[in-house]
């Protein structure tokens, strides 16, 4: 039996997260760690929320991915040029095979091709599709 998505897919939330040339930097207190871009195993975006509500792009960095337990890093833009150019930075960064298709289409065109309602779908979606 499957081990259900909300135990196996571990995330850790990156607070103020920014683009730097060696990976995403973040706010942990008062000191700013950055996850390598060589740590990221695969990294998805999907747009979420309600088609008439509010709607964020979503960002997971799969740091780890295993039988039991996948370790992801999460960040969020609003659906505008910003998650555009964090796209194409993440695209630039990462071999093409540890791009999803959703931020490839995001980079390309400002558009996610990915939607969920909640993150619970998104997550669960990324557990069936990541390799």
């Amino acid at each position: 039996m499957p081990i259900p998505v909300a135990v196996s897919y571990r995330v850790q939330l990156l607070t103020d997260a920014r683009l730097t040339p060696a990976g995403i930097a973040y706010r942990c207190g008062s000191r700013s760690p950055v996850v390598e871009w060589g740590r990221v195993k695969h990294a998805t975006a999907a747009e979420v929320g309600e088609p008439q509500g509010v709607r964020t792009i979503v960002f997971d960095l799969v740091l780890e991915a295993g039988d039991e337990e996948w370790v992801v890093c999460r960040f969020d833009a609003d659906p505008s040029e910003a998650a555009m150019v964090t796209a194409r930075a993440i695209v630039g960064a990462l071999p093409a095979g540890r791009v999803g298709g959703s931020i490839k289409s995001l980079a390309t065109d400002g558009v996610a091709s990915r939607w969920y309602p909640d993150l619970e779908s998104f997550e669960e979606a990324n557990r069936r599709a990541i390799p």
